[in-house]
């Protein structure tokens, strides 16, 4: 059996140190596209944000705690080229936070009952929400290490 509480965990660290990472870094940075890319640092964390909330909440028939603009932001497919103003980074902080947060709290409280399968872009097929919780770990690292390259071409 799946140790929900564990996978939280995993996921929360990696919120973590991309909580830590906004805070280090210059907003410059954070919203510069490296050449020959279409995205942001800024993108990629909230787009990480977005994909766990579709992924888990959407598909549940679950109503999100992001809101549809913010999705709209982020959402796969969009770029900051679209943006008319830049999103806010404190909003963006905080729901790296607050999106772990009630997470757990919707895991223990058993919220989660039916769940619309779909196909990762990677060819596996997610068929409930722990499986979602799952390649939302998988998603954030892979992410997670776009956000290193840009760090290092941006430097």
């Amino acid at each position: 059996m799946i140790d929900e509480r564990f996978q939280c965990e995993i996921l929360r660290a990696s919120r973590t140190r991309l909580f830590n990472l906004i805070e280090a870094t210059t907003s410059d940075i954070i919203f510069k596209i490296p050449e020959g890319f279409n995205n942001n640092i800024m993108w990629q964390i909230g787009h990480c944000i977005t994909s766990q909330q579709r992924h888990m909440y959407m598909r549940s028939g679950l109503p999100m705690y992001i809101s549809k603009d913010f999705m709209e932001l982020f959402k796969i497919g969009s770029a900051p080229a679209t943006w008319q103003i830049n999103p806010d980074v404190i909003e963006v902080k905080q729901l790296l936070s607050e999106t772990i947060n009630r997470l757990e709290s919707d895991l223990q409280s058993g919220l989660f009952i039916n769940y619309e399968p779909f196909e990762l872009p990677i060819g596996i097929q997610v068929k409930n929400h722990i499986h979602a919780l799952q390649a939302a770990i998988y998603h954030e690292a892979e992410h997670s290490g776009i956000i290193n390259m840009y760090l290092k071409l941006l430097s």
